[in-house]
């Protein structure tokens, strides 16, 4: 086991109270029940962060060569690795999670499969490991989106199973449905984004194979079959 010794980031805890406020709002629509949770979230991330600081948790596996040499090849130096890795890490396991959360709900495996979030996120997510130097770009998708509907889907699945339910359940639920929707919704939006280089690209060594093979078929016409040139000799 490796010892870590970490510092406070208090970057991420301002960004949890964000996302608190945030799914507060999208939960109740009361500002002053918003300010409740991102002040649990922002608790609950220092108490983490705290916990963290000294821990016997591994640190992130060794990087496998043909991985090493894709990133020195994409250009990131050896902080930047460690810094892609950890991130990319952190976002596997969210993804997982989610994963968990929707296959174990009914309801939220068929609004994921009306929306194909599961595959859309895998293929974001590779996308990212394949480009990691414009991991900027997909920032919102990592940092945002991807805590925000882990919780969705986490408080969604623990209010589902409550044995007693008001119609003020329901309409949370109703409400839920529709962030997660929308969440969906958004990563495929900025997934076509990532990706729109590589189409482009693919639509442009499509239009050059096309054209190449025109040209090679008039330079050198597809002989006449037996047959028709009988028939063309005949006229």
């Amino acid at each position: 086991m490796i010892m870590k010794n970490k510092k406070i980031r208090k970057s991420r805890i301002a960004l949890w109270i964000g996302l608190g406020f945030v799914a507060g709002l999208v939960i109740s629509g009361r500002g002053d029940f918003a300010v409740l949770v991102a002040l649990v979230f922002g608790l609950a991330r220092f108490m983490g962060e705290w916990l963290g600081r000294t821990s016997t948790k591994p640190s992130t596996a060794p990087v496998s060569p043909s991985l090493q040499a894709h990133y020195v090849e994409a250009g990131l130096s050896d902080s930047e690795i460690t810094l892609f890795r950890e991130t990319m890490e952190t976002a596997s396991e969210q993804i997982n999670a989610i994963e968990a959360t929707i296959n174990a709900v009914p309801k939220l495996k068929s609004l994921a499969l009306q929306t194909d979030l599961l595959p859309i996120m895998h293929a974001y997510f590779k996308a990212i490991v394949q480009a990691p130097k414009r991991l900027t770009e997909a920032a919102p998708f990592i940092y945002e989106i991807l805590p925000n509907l882990n919780h969705l889907t986490d408080r969604y699945q623990t209010i589902t199973n409550h044995e007693v339910k008001t119609q003020e359940t329901y309409t949370v639920l109703t409400q839920a449905e529709t962030a997660i929707t929308a969440q969906a919704q958004t990563i495929n939006e900025q997934y076509q984004a990532f990706v729109a280089d590589d189409l482009e690209d693919l639509a442009a060594s499509v239009s050059l194979s096309q054209k190449q093979i025109q040209s090679q078929s008039h330079a050198h016409p597809v002989p006449l079959k037996e047959t028709e040139a009988l028939d063309h000799a005949r006229e």
